[in-house]
C-alpha cells in the first residue's frame, strides 16, 4: 500500500542532479584557484566574492547530495535557498564588476549567459513544487517521520 502512494520521480531528476553536481563542481574550481590569485595587486576586492562563491558551491554540493541520496525535505529547501542565492550572486558580482570597469560589457555579457542560463533554469526547475511531493511521497512510503 505505501508503494501505491509513492509518486515517481519528477521529469528530469536524474539529469538535473548530475547538472548541479557539476556545475557547482566547475564553480569551486574556478572560485578555489581564484583564491591563488588574490596575491596579485586589485584582486583583493575578489576573495570575499570567491569565499562566498566557495560557501555556496559546498552548500549546493552538499544539499543535492542529501536530496537525491536521502531524499530529504529539509535538504530541498536548503538546495533551493542556496540555488536563488546564487543567481542573486552571479548577477550582483557581475553588475559589480562591471561598475568598477574591471570587465568590459562583452565580457560581461558572456559571463551573466553562461552563468545565468545554467542557474537560473536550475534554480527554477528545483523549486518546481513536483519535487516536494515527490519527496514527501517517498518520506511517507518509508515510514519516516523526520522532515
Amino acid at each position: 500500500m505505501a508503494a501505491e502512494s509513492r509518486q515517481s520521480k519528477p521529469k528530469g531528476f536524474g539529469m538535473m542532479t548530475r547538472i548541479v553536481y557539476f556545475h557547482q563542481a566547475i564553480c569551486l574550481a574556478f572560485f578555489v584557484s581564484g583564491l591563488r590569485l588574490s596575491s596579485v595587486p586589485g584582486v583583493e576586492q575578489l576573495v570575499l566574492h570567491r569565499l562566498v562563491g566557495i560557501v555556496v558551491s559546498l552548500a549546493s554540493l552538499l544539499a543535492m547530495f542529501a536530496v537525491a541520496n536521502g531524499k530529504s525535505l529539509k535538504a530541498l529547501d536548503w538546495l533551493r535557498v542556496v540555488l536563488w542565492i546564487g543567481v542573486f550572486k552571479i548577477l550582483i558580482v557581475q553588475l559589480w564588476l562591471l561598475g568598477q570597469g574591471e570587465i568590459g560589457l562583452p565580457s560581461y555579457t558572456r559571463a551573466m549567459l553562461i552563468n545565468e542560463l545554467v542557474a537560473i533554469p536550475l534554480a527554477l526547475y528545483w523549486s518546481r513544487p513536483s519535487h516536494f511531493h515527490y519527496l514527501s511521497s517517498v518520506d511517507r512510503g518509508t515510514g519516516s517521520t523526520a522532515a
